[in-house]
């Protein structure tokens, strides 16, 4: 256990955690009778993200999502939004036109809003 957190605070990560893990495990399970789902992959993407130690399985879902469906905006702001946060500003612009074309400049707004916070930007 973590010493520089309150117990509390650490019972309730380790619930939702395995709450999260449920909630995976149901979205595992809907896939497999369904592969093809696009907003499936996108949902357990969500999820992915949601536990703190699964950016990478979020990812792979979002790119298979985008697979299955290029036009899915929202996988196209959560994978953007993931990179975005990994520094990677390049692939993250790229897929917020993608979102935009398809409905949601959401993660254009956040692209603009953190280049006017003064972080540099890349070519």
């Amino acid at each position: 256990m973590d010493e520089k957190k309150p117990f509390a605070r650490e019972v309730v990560e380790q619930m939702l955690d395995a709450e999260t893990e449920r909630h995976i495990a149901e979205q595992k399970a809907a896939l497999e009778k369904n592969p093809a789902w696009a907003e499936g992959h996108y949902h357990l993407a969500q999820l992915y993200r949601v536990h703190r130690s699964r950016r990478e399985d979020a990812k792979r879902a979002l790119l298979r999502a985008l697979e299955l469906k290029p036009s899915l905006a929202d996988a196209h702001v959560a994978l953007g939004e993931i990179y975005l946060a990994e520094g990677d500003l390049e692939r993250a612009a790229e897929h917020a036109r993608f979102a935009a074309r398809f409905g949601n400049p959401r993660l254009l707004e956040q692209l603009r809003r953190h280049r006017a916070a003064g972080e540099p930007e890349r070519p």
